[in-house]
């Protein structure tokens, strides 16, 4: 590199680094060539990722300060960015899930990836002046295991599971309607497992043993009850569970499939099933391993067809990066024939958006809007549709978050994610005050004016590797490792008896985004 390049590049890192802290439209301080091929210049924009997205830490943003628990997340005014009314004063497990694994990595200093969770938690709990990370996150996890202790005394038939809630200074509360008598199994194990991550954190603090003893006790809670919620005769798990009295302590009479729904699924509801076979107690081999063999007719291999031949996947339920969540929590990728099979699915999403000129990736997300308007319909259906089960409904929408499953491809992940990630946050208003916009229009046209847990901070944790290294070490402690890794080998096994296209290369974004909405007037350039 000539001697001026190297200083115009010197300049740009720099300025990453310090007056990217200043400036929230802080993607234009890089190129995508950067972030595909400089660790330096990838640390300095993940550092300003955390900080950014770090504001939506906050009491009456991303949470509530009082009760620590997550809100689902916040609108924004269309055109400025600033906070917009409705706030959803709703949340769910899988948002808890985040919030825990972004709280354990922030406890273990450097996480695998070599960034600093931490500066996530810059913003006071309390909203006083300064504040210091570690005491933000300790305080934050002192007030959530009270509300999750309340939650369980006030409503014992949860089981200390939870329900889709609202939220407020006080605590947590059942959503009136459906779910004031039915619990989720999915979000519930996304949540378990970003409990785990906390609990293998907080070994390393001497001085918080009370704190990691409520969560233990917490999660032993969880333990005993899952099979007396959750499981029907022989080898399902509920997706949905009905309660007759939520007041009442678990029995198993209290307790109902009343949708005829099961976690049959290999997305994210299969960390569930992953927990209770590691941690129920069960009568013999054969009843823990008929889970699994109920979940073998939705695991299929399919082929995408690119131009360079065919490249092996798993199907998908919209193949939504949604579904790879339980790569956030959980060591699959340890497993050589998982791992190929994932990275697989990555190549070809991302060979999907470059062969269709499409400027970024898709997950299931809230929709776009017309300006100033605030009632965005939520899209599950979007995805790739040769490679799914169900009908997309649109390719048009791409979300920031689908680039999250790109961060944990082996060696390559980090630039390929970057590469994808910054293509996308370059859009019109695709950054504000908070960090990431909920999702855009591949026309540049329409944005989601909207934050939310699952569009932003899923990328954020998967940056930081997930909470996989952590829950690694718990399950190897536990002497639980080597059955989830023959469990997942001898499935994953079985249905991949072949894979083709590993030899095809993972593709770049093919255009940028155009340049047609205005950015939010507080954060433009």
């Amino acid at each position: 590199m000539k001697v001026v390049e190297f200083l115009v590049f010197l300049s740009i890192v720099l300025v990453g680094v310090v007056v990217g802290r200043d400036q929230c439209r802080f993607a234009s301080l890089y190129t995508q060539n950067q972030l595909y091929n400089d660790p330096t210049a990838q640390q300095s924009f993940i550092n300003n990722v955390l900080y950014w997205e770090g504001n939506f830490h906050q009491h009456l943003v991303g949470i509530n300060a009082e009760s620590a628990y997550t809100y689902d997340g916040h609108t924004l005014d269309y055109a400025t960015g600033e906070l917009h009314s409705p706030l959803h004063t709703f949340s769910a497990p899988s948002k808890e899930s985040i919030h825990l694994g972004m709280m354990a990595n922030a406890l273990t200093g450097k996480t695998s990836t070599g960034f600093d969770a931490s500066i996530f938690f810059h913003q006071s709990v309390d909203n006083s002046s300064s504040s210091d990370p570690f005491d933000n996150v300790i305080t934050t996890l002192t007030r959530k295991i009270t509300t999750y202790e309340n939650f369980n005394k006030q409503f014992p038939g949860y089981g200390g599971f939870m329900p889709w809630v609202s939220v407020n200074n006080t605590g947590i509360y059942p959503l009136p309607g459906y779910w004031s008598e039915r619990v989720p199994g999915l979000d519930n194990g996304e949540m378990i497992w970003g409990m785990y991550a906390v609990i293998q954190a907080l070994k390393a603090y001497s001085d918080q043993a009370a704190l990691l003893q409520r969560y233990q006790a917490y999660l032993d809670l969880l333990t005993q009850n899952a099979k007396t919620i959750f499981y029907t005769n022989p080898g399902w798990i509920n997706a949905v569970t009905h309660i007759d009295n939520i007041y009442a302590q678990p029995t198993p009479s209290n307790y109902q499939n009343d949708c005829n729904c099961f976690l049959d699924d290999p997305y994210e509801g299969e960390m569930l099933t992953v927990y209770m076979d590691l941690y129920c107690q069960w009568d013999n081999i054969t009843e823990r391993d008929q889970l699994w063999i109920n979940k073998r007719a939705l695991l299929q291999s399919v082929e995408f067809q690119s131009p360079e031949g065919n490249i092996t996947v798993q199907r998908g339920w919209w193949f939504s990066s949604h579904e790879q969540w339980k790569y956030l929590m959980l060591p699959y990728r340890d497993i050589d024939i998982n791992r190929r099979v994932f990275e697989n699915g990555e190549r070809a999403r991302t060979y999907f958006s470059n062969m269709n000129q499409y400027p970024g990736l898709f997950a299931s997300v809230n929709n776009v809007t017309q300006p100033n308007t605030y009632d965005p319909n939520y899209d599950g259906a979007t995805g790739i549709q040769e490679i799914a089960f169900e009908s997309i409904q649109t390719n048009d929408v791409f979300t920031p978050y689908g680039s999250y499953p790109l961060f944990l491809v082996q060696d390559v992940g980090m630039s390929l994610g970057l590469a994808w990630y910054y293509n996308m946050i370059s859009a019109p208003a695709m950054q504000n005050q908070y960090g990431s916009t909920e999702s855009g229009s591949n026309q540049g046209d329409l944005i989601c004016p909207l934050l939310t847990w699952d569009s932003k901070i899923t990328t954020v944790l998967a940056m930081m590797g997930g909470a996989v290294d952590l829950n690694r070490n718990g399950l190897t402690v536990d002497n639980k490792i080597n059955r989830f890794y023959q469990v997942i080998e001898r499935e994953w096994t079985l249905a991949f008896p072949v894979l083709n296209g590993e030899n095809i290369d993972f593709q770049l974004p093919p255009v940028s985004v155009p340049k047609v909405l205005n950015d939010f007037t507080t954060c433009s350039n």
